[in-house]
């Protein structure tokens, strides 16, 4: 008789579906490195995680599933975080100085004095995250989704906006060159007459 064929063999979760990851599994793989960069949490799934507070430079947390994540005041200098789901995650005054973010999904993440300065945010989507006094001065923002991005009083200067939607930004009393003011024209930002231009 020919039928279905049931395997009994044990099913191991790929880490993608596999439990998320937990603050003390974290220390507990910090405490065996000798430091952060050499931690590896790429494709990690650490959904509603909360490692606020805690040094993770130059960490690799490529893939990795951070959705609704505790990043406050987290130290993530020079981190790679390529293609990260960051969505509605709090990086509240979060160090991504220097950071690789290109291609995460930042969608609705509250990113309120944060420091992305030099970060690489290259094709990242950040459509309304709130950004309200971060700094992304010299930050590459190319080809990024800025779409309905509250930016109020961020630091832009030297920023990289070639080719990012900005439909819908507000940049109420943001920072930038008047060079930089120029070019932004046309490109729908909701309030760019109101940006504070800084000499130099």
């Amino acid at each position: 008789m020919g039928g279905t064929t049931l395997s009994l063999d044990t099913h191991i979760p790929t880490p993608s579906v596999a439990a998320p990851l937990t603050r003390a599994d974290v220390d507990k793989l910090l405490c065996e490195l000798e430091d952060s960069a050499s931690l590896d949490l790429s494709h990690r799934n650490m959904r509603g995680i909360d490692l606020s507070e805690l040094d993770l430079i130059g960490a690799n947390l490529d893939g990795a599933n951070l959705i609704a994540a505790n990043l406050s005041e987290t130290n993530l200098s020079k981190a790679s975080i390529v293609g990260a789901n960051l969505c509605g995650a709090n990086l509240i005054a979060a160090n991504l100085s220097e950071a690789n973010l290109s291609e995460a999904d930042v969608i609705g993440a509250n990113l309120i004095l944060a420091r992305l300065n030099r970060s690489n945010l290259q094709r990242a989507n950040l459509s309304r995250a709130i950004l309200l006094m971060a700094n992304l001065s010299e930050a590459s923002l190319e080809d990024a989704n800025l779409s309905g991005a509250y930016m109020s009083r961020a630091n832009l200067i030297e920023s990289r906006l070639d080719g990012a939607n900005l439909s819908g930004t507000i940049m109420k009393e943001a920072y930038l060159h008047e060079l930089e003011k120029a070019i932004l024209w046309n490109r729908g930002i909701i309030d760019l007459e109101k940006v504070r231009v800084i000499s130099g």
